[in-house]
């Protein structure tokens, strides 16, 4: 649906996305300029991105298609993105790392965060999950996460994605 929302002029202008993640690789074609404001939170040296992960959700979210004259751009491709690097050059990252780059995020005025990234199955009362709801109740910052790769089953959804104010999205296939 999204080329219908571009129709209709959503395209993420003026939307700050803040992405919490192994951070962005501002140098890549799809994302050269779209990076408003970085910080590190990791134990990794610099915001740059070694991993891959944060670069492809980055372009998934507000890349340019450069790289495929236009063919794949990101579905808010106007948006502006923050560079919260939480995790490390491996994907791994301590909790208050991520609570920290969440509360930076909410800072630097983002309307949207996405975290691609979770722990383990709560019901949401946990330190993640509860920073998650504090920050969309006192900043208005929609997070989108992940619901994680435990399920399929019950009580399956990973924190911070538990939160009761996450969106969170899951596949219901393979």
């Amino acid at each position: 649906g999204a080329p219908a929302a571009w129709t209709a002029g959503l395209t993420g202008q003026g939307v700050r996305v803040a992405v919490l993640d192994t951070g962005i690789d501002a140098g890549h074609p799809d994302l050269m300029g779209k990076v408003a404001a970085a910080a590190n939170f990791s134990d990794s040296e610099g915001v740059t991105d070694r991993d891959g992960h944060g670069t492809h959700v980055a372009s998934v979210v507000a890349g340019t298609g450069a790289r495929a004259a236009g063919a794949r751009k990101g579905v808010a491709f106007g948006a502006s993105l923050l560079n919260a690097k939480v995790l490390d050059d491996f994907g791994f990252g301590n909790e208050s790392d991520i609570i920290a780059g969440m509360e930076w995020a909410a800072a630097q005025r983002a309307r949207v965060a996405n975290m691609s990234l979770g722990a383990f199955p709560t019901d949401g009362t946990d330190p993640l999950g509860q920073a998650v709801d504090r920050i969309t109740a006192t900043r208005r910052v929609l997070f989108v996460i992940s619901a994680g790769n435990s399920g399929p089953g019950e009580q399956t959804v990973e924190t911070p994605g538990s939160a009761n104010s996450a969106l969170t999205v899951g596949a219901v296939d393979a």
